[in-house]
C-alpha cells in the first residue's frame, strides 16, 4: 500500500512538472491537462516498476512505450498531433541528477592528483555516464517504438475520415 501511495505521489508531482513543460511549449489548451496526466503516469508507473527491482533504464522504457500508446489514444481524441501531448509527458522522466552528477565528476576528476581518488571519479563518472544515455535512449526507444508499431495510427489523429468513392 505504501508503494502505491508513494507512486501517487510522484505522480502527481510529475503532472505539475508535465503541466508546466507543457504550458511552455504554447500548445492548444485542451491539452495542456493531457500533458499532465501523462506525465503524471509515466513516472508513477516508472517510480512503481523500480520499486518491484526493474532497473532505471527498463522502467523507463515501460513508461514512455506506455505513454506513447496512451498519447496516440488521446491525441485522436482532440484531434491533434501526439507528438504535442507526449513530448511534455515525457521532459519529467530526462535523468537530470545523473547528468548533473556526471558533469560533477568531470570536474572533479579534473582537479583531483591522488590517483586512487581519480580511480573512485572515473568509476562514478563511467556510471553516471551509461545510466544518463541509457535512460535518455528508453525513452527516445520507447516513445518511438510506439508510434511505429501504429504508424498509420500516428497519421490518421488528425484528420477527419472520409470515403473516397
Amino acid at each position: 500500500m505504501q508503494v502505491i501511495v508513494s507512486s501517487l505521489i510522484d505522480g502527481g508531482f510529475a503532472a505539475i512538472a508535465g503541466l508546466g513543460f507543457a504550458y511552455a511549449c504554447n500548445p492548444p489548451i485542451r491539452t495542456l491537462f493531457i500533458s499532465a496526466f501523462l506525465a503524471a503516469i509515466a513516472h508513477a508507473f516508472r517510480f512503481y516498476l523500480m520499486q518491484l527491482d526493474f532497473g532505471i533504464t527498463s522502467a523507463t522504457f515501460f513508461s514512455a512505450f506506455i505513454v506513447g500508446i496512451l498519447g496516440l489514444i488521446f491525441a485522436k481524441k482532440v484531434k491533434c498531433p501526439t507528438e504535442i501531448i507526449t513530448f511534455p509527458a515525457i521532459l519529467p522522466m530526462i535523468p537530470g541528477m545523473y547528468a548533473y552528477r556526471t558533469i560533477l565528476s568531470i570536474v572533479s576528476f579534473s582537479q583531483e592528483n591522488n590517483t586512487e581518488s581519480q580511480y573512485k571519479l572515473l568509476i562514478e563518472l563511467t556510471n553516471n555516464l551509461i545510466t544518463t544515455i541509457s535512460v535518455a535512449l528508453a525513452i527516445a526507444v520507447g516513445i518511438s517504438l510506439s508510434l511505429l508499431i501504429f504508424y498509420e495510427h500516428s497519421f490518421m489523429m488528425t484528420r477527419k475520415s472520409f470515403k473516397v468513392d
